[in-house]
């Protein structure tokens, strides 16, 4: 009889008492231990004990449906039912071919049998503090009780593809290239690959090509000796070497000079750098993931970015989607941003009329997550009494009326679609947008900071 108290509890499904006799006594110090010798009685466990740790044998004696392996079926079933579990798959010869399927389904880990306990102890002690975490991460509540996928929000199919995607490479060192609109969250989702990766205790380094002059850059990528220019007062460590053991993220990577094209290439095939004045080779090991909002097809057609570079960097690549396909998604945010600034102002929580909510669903977004974290901090900020209107999110004209506005509120609604969709003609060149609207540089990057416009980071 297991005793009450606050021990992690840990499933063991498995059907052969040898085992069972095993690895019970092994972790019964650390652990309250619960047994099954088929999926059903697993799955009756898990959910009536509440129970998020499982030790599953791959080779259980019956079979599911389409004659399925019964240990994949009720690794299926769990992950089902808590998408938090941490299911451990232990197996023999003769189901080698179904590691992989398993990890696809939601395995945290594998084992060969006969299972080490030393090792084992030390996943299950992994997996735990995983879910501590993942627990913690979850808000008390929410809208339709989303869980967040690793402080990202969704749950359309082309959001579950991504984040099936992520659960795929996270534990590989392969280079990822991410692509999409500006404001999709590229940055989010090479955090999450590196918080789900082996390199999680190591650092997160991001660096934004496009935002620091051609001049500086080389410095701030791989750093500089002493005296190697003018103002290099003092030996300095690049961005690439703060990266080592962790990941290097190289935001709007199709920004990037010709010349340092050529350098970060070959970083990437000979894992080295050499410091801007110097000649030491300095090995560095760490997984870069790269992103932008470029077409790079057209980019590498008008030479304008390496195709030896591009096929280093795109081994696997990952298409976020703009905020208008991502069919209900935009109105699960909405409510999550409400009520993270709603902490962060210290402001009372509001709510979202219906009209408001349609609004939403109706605009289409062309500033993707950043327009919309905007406009629900503004509205946040600015609207009376507990609920939030169209008006207050200045989306008015998406639920189909003027009424109530002003001349100023709809010039200025007027003004900020025709940048929007001149920053999008232009594919997010700032100068060529700039010529085409008549206006500045400055200009426009004034009047993109004041309509919540940025097409020049994720």
């Amino acid at each position: 009889m297991v005793r009450d108290d606050h021990r992690p509890k840990v499933l063991i499904i498995d059907n052969k008492e040898e085992i069972l006799a095993k690895v019970q006594p092994a972790l019964s110090d650390d652990y309250a231990i619960f047994e099954a010798h088929n999926g059903t009685a697993a799955v009756d466990i898990s959910l009536k004990e509440d129970i998020s740790i499982v030790l599953l044998d791959l080779e259980l004696d019956s079979h599911c449906a389409d004659n399925e392996n019964a240990g994949l079926c009720t690794l299926e079933k769990i992950i089902q039912r808590n998408p938090l579990a941490k299911v451990i798959v232990a197996y023999g010869n003769s189901e080698r071919q179904n590691v992989m399927r398993a990890l696809e389904k939601g395995a945290f880990d594998v084992f060969a049998r006969p299972i080490n306990l030393d090792e084992l102890k030390i996943v299950l002690h992994r997996a735990c503090h995983r879910l501590e975490i993942e627990q913690e991460a979850l808000p008390a509540h929410g809208p339709d009780n989303q869980l967040p996928f690793q402080r990202m929000i969704g749950s359309s199919a082309v959001m579950k593809s991504v984040f099936s995607t992520i659960d795929k490479i996270a534990e590989t060192d392969v280079p990822v290239l991410i692509l999409g609109e500006s404001g999709t969250g590229k940055e989010l989702v090479a955090n999450a690959i590196h918080s789900k990766s082996a390199r999680r205790n190591g650092p997160f380094v991001p660096i934004n090509c496009g935002a620091i002059p051609e001049a500086l850059l080389e410095s701030e990528l791989f750093g500089n000796e002493k005296g190697a220019f003018t103002g290099a007062v003092a030996h300095r460590r690049g961005k690439i070497d703060y990266a080592q053991g962790g990941t290097l993220f190289l935001d709007e990577i199709g920004d990037l000079a010709p010349t340092l094209q050529v350098k970060i290439l070959r970083f990437l095939q000979e894992k080295t750098i050499e410091r801007v004045g110097g000649r030491e080779a300095i090995p560095v090991d760490c997984r870069v993931i790269a992103a932008t909002h470029r077409n790079m097809a057209e980019t590498i057609q008008e030479n304008r970015f390496r195709a030896d570079l591009y096929f280093r960097l795109a081994v696997v690549k990952i298409v976020l989607p703009p905020l208008r396909q991502r069919e209900d998604d935009v109105v699960q945010i909405a409510h999550h941003l409400l009520q993270s600034f709603s902490m962060e102002l210290k402001k009372p929580t509001k709510k979202l009329s219906i009209d408001a909510v349609e609004a939403i669903r109706g605009h289409s977004w062309p500033g993707n997550i950043r327009e919309l974290q905007n406009r629900i901090k503004r509205a946040l900020v600015l609207a009376d009494g507990s609920f939030i209107g169209p008006a207050d999110l200045e989306l008015e004209r998406a639920s189909g009326s003027f009424s109530g506005w002003t001349l100023r509120q709809a010039t200025e609604e007027l003004q900020r679609e025709i940048i929007a969709k001149k920053l999008h003609d232009s594919n997010g060149n700032i100068s060529r947008a700039a010529r085409s609207l008549g206006i500045s540089r400055p200009t426009l990057y004034d009047l993109m900071s004041r309509h919540g416009l940025d097409f020049r980071t994720s």
